[in-house]
């Protein structure tokens, strides 16, 4: 393991300073070994081949900023699972990454290399823990029914009957915020299981992503803003971040509960985040990140801020799934905290 901070900092952007090279490399021995895929797949294959090994390194060069090697873990047993609903066998991914430690520890330092073999050595081992996920789930608890009903209107490209599912909950009592932790997140999480299991198509995910989208901004008007003002806030993903429904949700419920915020969206520059926290006077910068690929980007966000800002730089607090297997990574990289459900989040800027 590194043995410091700056140490995974210094590996962690190595590795993603040689991806490119590496993941050609892999691609190249990949296809000169198999030459069937050649046969099946052609240049289209070799282009998926180069991008899954860049995915690798992103993950892995996250988990190593993170010092989680179950953060790979997670990521091995995900890629499994999602390889084998499409009949690829775990034993290709096994492959991929004896080859990714080859080429890779031809260009790092052998004090690199023995950091990096811990992460690698967990994440070959997770190839064959992965565990199918089951075909039958449905959400519970007290939303649980109009979560699957939802979830069913959203697959079938049904916007104006999911829209009606959401506003029949409103007036049944239930506050934006469960309507968003259990119908919305809920149903979005599903959906991400279905598309790695195969059973619905790109198409499908991104029907259901946006007229999600669309439900909350249908809620948007309705929020009655909290009497208290808080403060001034930004919420932003960092450069590379794709995801932005989790952001959006933080950034509507912290304004119903009195804060102002800039809701500035995802795959922002560090220098666009930096102009607003000025703009506004923030009082708090809350960083979204999904995937653990992306805990570099975020680090980088809260040096940049704290570096450039000094004593006006914001109360820093980070969100999202990312930060479930990389528990110490808000205070390694000087946030405050750190959270993985909105309920926590309010609990931390709202109490």
């Amino acid at each position: 393991m590194p043995e410091t901070v700056s140490d995974r900092f210094q590996l962690a952007r190595r590795l993603c300073s040689v991806k490119q090279n590496v993941a050609q490399a892999i691609t190249d021995e990949f296809f000169l070994i198999h030459p069937e895929w050649t046969v099946l797949y052609g240049e289209r294959g070799r282009q998926f081949c180069t991008a899954d090994a860049c995915f690798h390194m992103d993950f892995l060069a996250g988990a190593i900023e993170a010092d989680s090697p179950e953060a790979f873990a997670d990521y091995s047993q995900w890629t499994a699972r999602m390889l084998g609903a499409r009949g690829i066998g775990a034993h290709t991914l096994e492959e991929h990454f004896i080859q990714l430690e080859k080429h890779l520890f031809a260009e790092l330092q052998p004090e690199q290399n023995a950091a990096v073999l811990t992460f690698l050595e967990r994440g070959l081992e997770a190839c064959t823990e992965s565990v199918p996920l089951s075909d039958g789930q449905q959400a519970s608890g007290s939303l649980g029914l109009i979560a699957n009903v939802y979830l069913a209107a959203i697959l079938g490209g049904q916007r104006q009957a999911a829209l009606n599912i959401i506003e029949e909950a409103l007036r049944g009592g239930h506050s934006h915020v469960d309507i968003y932790v259990d119908v919305f997140a809920e149903s979005l999480h599903r959906v991400g299981e279905l598309w790695e299991m195969n059973k619905i198509s790109v198409a499908q995910e991104h029907i259901a992503t946006a007229i999600t989208q669309y439900a909350i901004a249908a809620i948007y008007p309705k929020l009655v803003p909290d009497e208290i003002h808080r403060g001034n806030m930004v919420v932003t993903g960092v450069a590379g971040e794709l995801h932005q429904i989790g952001a959006n949700l933080v950034a509507d419920a912290m304004e119903a509960t009195g804060w102002t915020v800039r809701f500035l969206g995802t795959n922002l520059p560090h220098s666009s985040v930096l102009s607003t926290i000025d703009e506004i006077s923030a009082d708090v910068l809350c960083i979204s990140t999904t995937i653990v690929a992306n805990l570099p980007s975020a680090a980088d966000l809260v040096r940049v801020v704290r570096s450039k800002l000094n004593g006006r730089s914001p109360k820093i607090v980070l969100g999202g799934a990312a930060y479930r297997l990389a528990t110490r990574f808000a205070h390694e990289v000087g946030a405050t905290e750190s959270f993985t459900d909105l309920r926590r989040a309010l609990g931390i800027l709202c109490a």
